[in-house]
């Protein structure tokens, strides 16, 4: 079958909606594009997702992926800095028209606002040393791992790796930097942490020695794109883009760009609905 072109089908999408009724109250997505503009709530303080470059522009992950969207609906993007405290209230409130700042989605979350379908995964990672023989999960078996005392890191590695006969070999650290320290200095084999921050060291200044590492099984943090309450065609339409970000492998590609390594899955294998 002959794949239909991204750009006309969600031109389509669009046309559709504006041709209902006149009528109808206005809608969120026909706000965005009688204004021009789609203005995204994103978190600048949360590398490798949304930081600013040497030059103060926002850069990252769902900056990209917020310009994406814009383009396709035709209309420009417009990023705002919304710390992780003011994602949802900056959404209820109307400030931004959309929030794609890392948000989990969650059922509590779910009675104030809508949620996409997933366009991100955070997974937990290792990272070691360049050429290193740790390829896979069970490789760590034996192998000195830093992690930060109390995080969720520490706690899903002591679930995962209480299996082997060698027993958990985790060095507990008071804070990221003192974990990163010894992996340096080589007291530990690897270290554990969110993909989006291991992604963002090994693509960094110091990533040339250091290379990302097998992933903890059975953790995933699944992410999506809030919108306001009620406004069910504009989630359609992001669905939409979700959809087609991932089948024409745009979301690989953005994925590779910022965190590194391959893109997971969007969907749950071990669950069927």
């Amino acid at each position: 079958m002959k794949k239909i072109n991204l750009k006309v089908l969600l031109s389509l999408f669009i046309t559709s909606l504006l041709f209902v009724g006149f009528s109808a109250k206005a809608e969120k997505l026909d706000d965005i594009i009688i204004s021009g503009t789609l203005k995204c709530g994103v978190m600048l303080d949360f590398p490798p997702a949304g930081f600013r470059d040497k030059d103060n522009n926002p850069v990252g992950y769902d900056v990209e992926y917020c310009k994406d969207i814009a383009k396709s609906m035709g209309v420009e993007a417009v990023i705002v800095e919304t710390a992780s405290p003011q994602r949802l209230p900056a959404l209820i409130s109307g400030q931004i028209d959309i929030s794609i700042g890392s948000v989990t989605s969650t059922i509590e979350r779910s009675k104030t606002v809508l949620f996409t379908n997933h366009y991100l995964v955070y997974k937990l990672t290792a990272m070691v040393k360049k050429g290193s023989s740790i390829k896979e999960w069970d490789d760590l078996a034996g192998k000195k791992v830093g992690v930060v005392l109390g995080t969720t890191p520490e706690i899903e590695y002591l679930k995962n790796c209480k299996a082997w006969s060698q027993g958990c070999k985790q060095v507990s650290y008071k804070s990221n930097a003192d974990q990163m320290l010894a992996f340096k200095q080589g007291k530990v084999d690897a270290v554990i942490d969110a993909s989006s921050i291991i992604g963002f060291m090994v693509n960094g200044a110091e990533g040339k020695d250091y290379q990302v590492g097998p992933v903890v099984p059975n953790f995933n943090d699944w992410i999506s794109i809030a919108v306001p309450k009620g406004e069910y065609h504009l989630r359609e339409f992001l669905d939409t883009h979700i959809f087609w970000t991932v089948d024409s492998g745009r979301y690989a590609e953005l994925y590779k760009k910022w965190f590194g390594g391959e893109a997971p899955p969007l969907v749950r294998s071990d669950v069927n609905f």
